[in-house]
């Protein structure tokens, strides 16, 4: 269908008398883009209203007028491409017939499918059939109204109108609207820039939660070229982060320039969509309206260069885990972490260079990155984009020289600090104990003693699900170091202070899993301790999520918690799944190494005295209980500010060792 040949610029608002007014006022205005409200589709009384107040504020002006349909009915019931049930047919009946009554060529909804964080991870497969029944009547009810149905893309996280936090399991992505507009050729699209921007951020930030990357071609170039040639509407407005849409023009952190050149050859319409504090007022949106006219009479401007960064290794770990990974708790962690400081010790690990991603998204003002391996921290600065190096710094610093330690917090002044650093083999600790003691007891203290000293809002540190019976040297470790966050907590007022037991994590540096993968794809055998082991497990993204947690759960007066509803596998069970995920046929070949010293046959999360709480956000629980910290006292008492490192680590060897350090408890858990 032929809409014109030149491009028209448009603002948008409602059909409200009020709005209309503000929006139109000044002149000089070519189009105007009317979003539809759910009581505006009410009923036909209802279409008429609207029309009627439309044609009023604009008949006159001779104004290009396009319509787009509400993302939600009458009811209150989001609007739903999987559910055409009475009340929506209705309301895509009224809206094709607003959108013909005003004159409107073409009319906008949105692909999705908007699911709260709950259902969105329990949700079965896409129910196809529903979807392809839901499109096709909407396209039949614009075509018989000589109107173009046209489905626009949609961000990871929708904040509606009405409140909370709901996602789409379709939509995000510009192959979503390629595969529908292949199924019923009569749809065109609408492409909203600020989308497609928060979808690729998203994919950056929790790679897992819709499957994709950022090496699926999620840039803005791409959602254009791929779709450009079918987009009739294109919303323009700056996005930056995950959650950052609707921006002005330059307060973000796109290019639109290209964009809008671009768009400007296929596109019969580009609205100004810039999201204003006050709806009741649009200075971005007319000053976006500016920049989109300046831009389409400009000299084409080109994209920015490709990102040529390898890819990191996309083995999916939740088929192993046979669940999704948890949604994290977005509004939360924005409020938390946007515009803050945040360091992390062993940053250079696996976990904490994905947790440094995942906090990116929210972008913070700066994240450091502070590890002794040298190796690990050059490999994370090669492996991120420009943009990302703006906000992520990295320190070479061993947590257990505390004066550079000291000095690197003072520089870096964070809010928040997550230590991650640890040695963590079990039986190297029976071997070098005093090494453990050195980095596990005297690393973290130097962390929590310098974060109270320089009052730092909150620490996160790791533990470990081995720490709960404490059956050998590493976890015992780890136990003690538990006591000294929450006698840290104590002693400095009350401070944000919390310790998280992790588990066993997929694909982490050094792990089972990670060999077991690397055997695999070398079709060479397995080689296992013992194929009985019961062991708790989670993924990369899922620790990335429980240790962000950890940060909220802190914040609501917890100083302990741990994984909530990990895999329970054994070792055997785990290398036959990564073996057939891997492509391997039959049974794997299985080389037997037999238990190592410190290991246990089985773990578990809770010890004697201690209760799982509820997931108040999904992936991580608290664990209640009484929190002894006399070995911790005992130890910072003997260490007595003056000690030498020598010294020190005799103290914590001592404590790690002493009898009273974890009661055994009876009976199973």
């Amino acid at each position: 269908m032929s809409i014109g040949s030149a491009i028209i610029p448009q603002l948008k608002a409602a059909p409200d008398p009020e709005q209309l007014a503000e929006r139109l006022d000044g002149g000089g205005w070519r189009g105007l883009e009317v979003c539809l409200m759910p009581r505006d589709v009410a009923d036909s009384d209802a279409v008429r209203r609207a029309v009627a107040v439309v044609l009023d504020a604009a008949g006159e002006r001779g104004l290009a007028l396009t319509a787009e349909a509400p993302v939600a009915w009458p009811s209150g019931a989001f609007v739903r491409v999987d559910r055409l049930d009475d009340e929506a047919r209705a309301g895509i009946e009224h809206s094709a017939e607003f959108a013909a009554a005003i004159g409107s060529p073409v009319l906008t909804i949105h692909l999705f499918v908007p699911m709260t964080p709950e259902e969105f991870r329990a949700r079965g497969a896409l129910d196809e059939a529903a979807v392809e029944q839901f499109l096709r009547f909407f396209a039949r009810a614009c075509a018989s109204r000589g109107v173009e149905p046209l489905i626009e893309n949609v961000p990871p996280v929708l904040r509606m109108r009405s409140g909370g936090v709901f996602l789409s399991p379709i939509g995000g992505h510009w192959r979503d609207l390629l595969e529908w507009g292949d199924r019923i050729p009569e749809l065109g699209f609408t492409l909203d820039t600020s989308h497609a921007a928060l979808f690729e951020h998203f994919a950056s930030a929790y790679p897992t939660l819709f499957a994709v990357s950022p090496a699926d071609g999620l840039r803005l170039e791409d959602y254009v070229a791929k779709l450009g040639a079918r987009t009739r509407v294109a919303h323009v407005s700056d996005a930056e982060g995950i959650l950052g849409e609707g921006l002005p023009f330059g307060d973000g952190e796109l290019e639109l320039d290209p964009a809008v050149a671009a768009l400007g050859s296929a596109a019969a319409y580009v609205v100004a969509e810039v999201n204003e504090p006050d709806p009741a007022a649009s200075p971005a949106m007319k000053a976006g309206y500016a920049e989109l006219e300046r831009t389409l009479t400009a000299p084409a401007v080109p994209w920015p260069a490709a990102s040529r960064r390898v890819p990191e290794d996309r083995f999916d770990w939740e088929t192993v885990v046979r669940r999704r990974d948890p949604v994290p708790s977005i509004l939360e962690l924005q409020e938390r972490f946007a515009g803050r400081r945040v360091l992390i010790t062993g940053g250079g690990g696996l976990i904490g260079r994905t947790l440094a991603t995942l906090l990116d998204g929210f972008r913070p003002q700066s994240i450091t990155l502070l590890d002794a391996h040298e190796g690990s921290l050059t490999a994370d600065r090669r492996a991120r984009e420009a943009p990302s190096l703006e906000r992520i710094g990295h320190i070479l610093c061993d947590v257990r020289d505390r004066g550079r330690l000291e000095g690197a917090i003072a520089r870096t002044r964070p809010d928040v600090v997550f230590h991650l650093a640890a040695y963590k083999h079990v039986d190297w600790a029976e071997m070098y104990p005093e090494e453990f003691a050195d980095v596990n007891l005297h690393g973290s203290w130097n962390v929590l003693d310098v974060a109270g000293a320089s009052a730092i809002e909150t620490v996160v540190v790791a533990s470990t699900d081995k720490a709960t019976l404490a059956a050998s040297f590493y976890a015992r470790t780890k136990r003690l170091m538990e006591q000294l966050t929450v006698f840290a907590a104590a002693r400095d007022g009350g401070a944000e202070r919390a310790a998280v037991r992790l588990v066993n994590v997929l694909g982490s540096a050094g792990s089972a899993s990670e060999l077991f993968l690397r055997q695999a794809r070398a079709r060479v055998p397995l080689t296992i301790t013992d194929p009985g082991m019961l062991r708790f497990w989670i993924t990369l993204p899922h620790a990335a999520a429980l240790v962000a947690h950890a940060v909220l759960v802190a914040a609501e007066g917890d100083v302990l918690a741990t994984a909530a509803a990990p895999a329970v596998l054994s070792v055997g069970e785990l290398a036959s799944r990564i073996w057939a995920e891997a492509g391997g046929e039959g049974a794997p070949a299985i080389d037997l190494l037999g238990v190592r010293a410190g290991e246990t046959m089985t773990e578990v999360l809770t010890g004697e005295g201690e209760i799982l709480g509820g997931e108040r956000h999904q992936g991580i629980v608290p664990i209640a209980g009484d929190r002894s910290t006399a070995v911790a006292a005992w130890a910072v008492e003997r260490l007595g500010g003056r000690t030498t490192r020598e010294e020190a680590r005799a103290i914590w060897l001592e404590a790690a060792r002493r009898p009273d350090l974890v009661k055994v408890p009876a009976g199973d858990h």
